[in-house]
């Protein structure tokens, strides 16, 4: 499969066209047109880093480089490049993913739950809204639109608002906890145009997966909730946390076998944030020697299984090293996240707020973000785990206060 990729959204590349293949799995590339030699050098580098890291599988005769990368060749993967180039090449923010919640709603009372404090009485975003937003956040340059809860199999209006998303300009993604994730449920969502899901899971040991979720039989839901989505031939994610302790057990090893047993695509990583249910606990927070071992971990894992399962950290994405020093905190860089009530956040575990999209265009939130003291610039590692971002912009929150909290009044 060829594919030719144009960047309309940068008048410094109007001149540029890339032929872009997938070659019995090899990434191939021709530049056509005017460019300059350093356009020329972040392509090859972008390009050679995702030949480097492989497939995860075929999509539509493209390859799956991960799945929060739209599949190789595509025009949402177009766009993907098209935001990288923006930032390395014109200091330009064009973000290439959102997090969207759909509901408050859900079945389990997790320890580590992100949404403590998250308001109860404002009414949730409407299906017409949620699909007004997701049309304003592809105008705005998005190709990776995935939704978030509580639990987003709650709404049964969900494919419906998947459906609504165009495939030609984003792939969609559900985060879920598979309670609700039956075989017909995996088939209705593949039908709707979802590329994949990412499943929690919080420890391979059922009963403790079930005491940390706070229900029994939730490990189960896991494991039918993989085979079903694998059977409706979605993308299978699962996602889990690391603490202090987590790491130096090497909970990750232990994860992956089990994933790659049960045939996942892609493992990924999160760091324990002192957010929601954890946000007094300053014990659970990775330090040098933990990320360390962390990062150790993910490699031997990803050299053991060779492209078959891959691990993503969010360590390694704030380590540096590497393509990772593209990436660094997600936050009013790469992404933002709106919440169920339409708040326009930096992430969906940074509890502030500048704005709601019932009140001001998708467009205007981003621009304010990106004009703020605290995120108008690229920062290497997660604002959230920085002591004086959260001296100044989170301990400062009102305790009690409805969240995300206006930072505005901070």
């Amino acid at each position: 499969m060829e594919l030719e990729y144009n960047f309309p959204n940068l008048p410094e590349l109007n001149n540029l066209k890339i032929l872009v293949s997938n070659d019995n799995g090899r990434i191939k590339t021709s530049l056509h047109g005017s460019y300059s030699m350093r356009t020329w050098f972040f392509i090859k580098v972008y390009f050679t880093f995702h030949e480097k890291v492989g497939s995860l599988a075929n999509y539509k005769g493209s390859r799956v480089p991960s799945m929060y990368i739209p599949p190789i060749p595509s025009v949402p993967h177009a766009r993907i490049l098209e935001s990288y180039l923006a930032s390395a090449l014109f200091k330009k923010l064009i973000p290439q993913a959102v997090t969207i919640g759909v509901t408050t709603a859900c079945q389990l009372q997790c320890v580590h739950c992100s949404a403590k404090g998250r308001s109860k009485t404002v009414p949730i975003l409407t299906t017409d809204e949620l699909k007004q937003v997701t049309r304003d956040c592809i105008d705005l340059g998005v190709p990776n639109i995935t939704f978030t809860g509580g639990e987003p199999l709650l709404r049964a209006d969900l494919e419906e608002i998947i459906a609504s998303v165009p495939p030609e300009q984003a792939i969609t993604l559900v985060f879920t906890n598979a309670l609700g994730l039956t075989a017909q449920r995996a088939k209705q969502l593949k039908e709707s145009g979802l590329f994949g899901v990412h499943i929690s899971l919080d420890s391979v040991n059922p009963s403790e997966h079930d005491r940390l979720r706070g229900l029994k039989g939730s490990f189960q839901s896991v494991k039918e909730g993989v085979k079903n989505a694998l059977d409706a031939g979605l993308l299978v994610g699962i996602s889990t946390y690391v603490t202090r302790e987590k790491a130096l057990n090497h909970d990750i090893l232990t994860i992956a076998d089990l994933c790659a047993q049960w045939g996942v695509h892609e493992m990924t990583v999160f760091d324990a944030i002192q957010t929601g249910e954890l946000k007094e606990q300053k014990d659970i927070t990775l330090n040098k020697s933990t990320r360390k071992i962390l990062l150790g971990d993910s490699k031997r894992i990803n050299k053991k299984y060779k492209g078959k399962l891959r691990v993503v950290t969010q360590t390694w994405t704030n380590s540096g090293q590497g393509f990772s020093r593209f990436i660094g905190c997600l936050a009013a860089n790469l992404q933002f996240h709106i919440t169920t009530q339409g708040d326009f956040a930096p992430c969906d575990f940074t509890p502030l707020t500048f704005g709601n999209i019932r009140e001001e265009p998708l467009k205007k939130l981003w621009e304010k973000i990106l004009q703020h003291p605290a995120y108008c610039y690229r920062k290497q590692s997660c604002r959230m785990q920085d002591p004086d971002f959260r001296k100044k912009y989170i301990d400062t929150i009102p305790k009690d206060a409805d969240l995300p909290y206006p930072i505005s009044k901070l």
